[in-house]
């Protein structure tokens, strides 16, 4: 499987605080299948902190850490790009990281609100011919009270990225319910663990959300959203997205009054 979020780099954010944590987390990871995980710090702590030089070096010798430590785990470098009216001209000046070098950057929306410049930032983004993947869209208060947000976007020409642990209910009732609504609305592209931690719900456990949310799209839909699209993400591929559906097929009027 290919993890495209996780705060796995030591000391850079709120994800992995020592070496020790980020062994532990890699190998949480490839013991139950991910072969490759993109590293996504955020953004405002690589900047405010360090450098983009120095988080270069930093991910390429935590990358040597695991040769020799028979952890079959291949770590890229990507980052969790906040949107803010600085986005287009950071990512435009390299201060802002794509995922692995390509065309695709993870982009994090506000978690709380709608800022009225969000639409007007993500064009200019796809403008500099860069696909925005956007991030945990469940977790994101503008997309719970508009889930047609999400649709809009994906017609826009960009991809989302789910958290494995929506599909599984760890953020709770209301975010699972929306997750699931969205899988079956085809408005899910990627799962990602968007681990912070080596053990417990924020554990890149990748595996049981693949598993969830198999029961929902079939084992193939699911498959496709921890291999295929994440692997062509990363290797700078073109990905072709389903056709999204308006309206939630497996919606019934009663779980509309409990939302």
């Amino acid at each position: 499987m290919y993890d495209l979020h996780a705060h796995i780099l030591p000391g850079v954010d709120d994800g992995a605080k020592t070496l020790e944590d980020f062994v532990a987390m890699a190998r949480a990871a490839a013991d139950q299948g991910t072969t490759v995980m993109l590293a996504t710090p955020h953004r405002r702590d690589v900047t405010e902190n360090f450098s983009i030089p120095y988080l270069t070096n930093h991910a390429a010798e935590m990358a040597d850490r695991l040769v020799g430590k028979d952890i079959e785990l291949t770590l890229l470098l990507g980052m969790e790009n906040h949107l803010d009216l600085d986005l287009p001209d950071a990512l435009s000046s390299g201060i802002a990281l794509p995922m692995n070098g390509t065309r695709y950057a993870l982009v994090e929306l506000p978690f709380f609100g709608h800022p009225n410049y969000v639409e007007e930032v993500l064009f200019k983004v796809q403008v500099q011919g860069l696909t925005p993947v956007l991030a945990h869209p469940e977790r994101l208060e503008l997309f719970q009270n508009d889930p047609d947000l999400l649709l809009r976007l994906v017609e826009r020409g960009m991809l989302s990225q789910v958290t494995a642990g929506s599909v599984t209910g760890h953020f709770g009732g209301k975010v699972k319910r929306l997750t699931h609504s969205l899988l079956r609305r085809g408005l899910v592209h990627v799962l990602a663990s968007d681990t912070h931690f080596p053990s417990g719900p924020r554990s890149p456990a990748l595996r049981r959300g693949m598993v969830a949310a198999a029961e929902i799209v079939g084992e193939e839909k699911a498959r496709a959203m921890v291999l295929d699209t994440p692997r062509a993400i990363v290797e700078g591929g073109k990905v072709e997205p389903e056709q999204p559906l308006y309206h939630d097929p497996g919606r019934r009027w009663w779980s509309i009054r409990r939302s």
